[in-house]
């Protein structure tokens, strides 16, 4: 099944991102060139003729001069020498909870950013149903576990309301969420009724919310868009 094969290569990518956090730490960009490498081939393969794919893990990132300030895109479509979208990725690995409110304020800038320039915009969410939580005064793969935060509605919700909110005009044109769990650097997809969410949440994350419906509705925006 198309579906669960592409959710699997996704998954691999993944793991090989957290393989490269683990070897050189969350500052550096090594972290993120086999994922965006996949979105990117993944795009680049399903777009046909006329588009280019770029992305750190292609060798070569493209800014745009949005809005309100210049943006380095972590994966950008272009035709015809303009930038006609972009997926902005985002992998959290620890203190989610903490930071929560600040990444959800960013991905509204940068939404206003990007689109009020005309250039479709999506997000891409990983986040860990169970996160470490690390000492603040050790804040990096090596620092002490604190205690382990576990996902709950709460902490989704606020994606869950812009994602239904037909009417707020900076929401991502695409919004896609992946929970995983983390098990000896091997990942795979939360199950999530055990994380207490309820029926409606667990529908979304699964079917309009999922990678597979992510990379679908983006190749359509960037078509829109050309």
């Amino acid at each position: 099944m198309k579906e669960r094969r592409i959710q699997d290569a996704f998954l691999k990518a993944l793991e090989n991102s957290f393989e490269n956090y683990n070897k050189n730490g969350a500052r550096s960009n090594k972290k993120l060139i086999p994922i965006h490498k996949w979105l990117a081939d993944y795009v680049k393969e399903n777009m046909g003729e006329g588009f280019e794919v770029q992305s750190l893990g292609t060798g070569k990132e493209t800014s745009l001069e949005g809005k309100y300030y210049k943006k380095n895109l972590d994966i950008a479509v272009s035709s015809k020498t303009r930038v006609i979208s972009t997926i902005s990725f985002k992998f959290v690995t620890s203190n989610y909870k903490q930071n929560s409110n600040n990444y959800f304020e960013n991905l509204l800038g940068e939404t206003a950013n990007i689109r009020i320039v005309n250039v479709g915009f999506a997000h891409l969410l990983v986040l860990r149903a169970k996160t470490p939580y690390y000492d603040k005064n050790k804040g990096n793969l090596r620092g002490k576990i604190v205690k382990e935060e576990k996902l709950n509605e709460h902490d989704l919700m606020k994606y869950i309301k812009l994602f239904k909110d037909d009417n707020y005009p900076h929401k991502p044109d695409v919004l896609g969420i992946a929970i995983i769990d983390i098990n000896n650097s091997k990942i795979t997809l939360t199950k999530l009724d055990e994380l207490g969410l309820n029926s409606e949440t667990i529908r979304l994350l699964e079917e309009e919310l999922s990678i597979y419906k992510f990379l679908t509705k983006f190749i359509a925006l960037c078509t829109i868009k050309a």
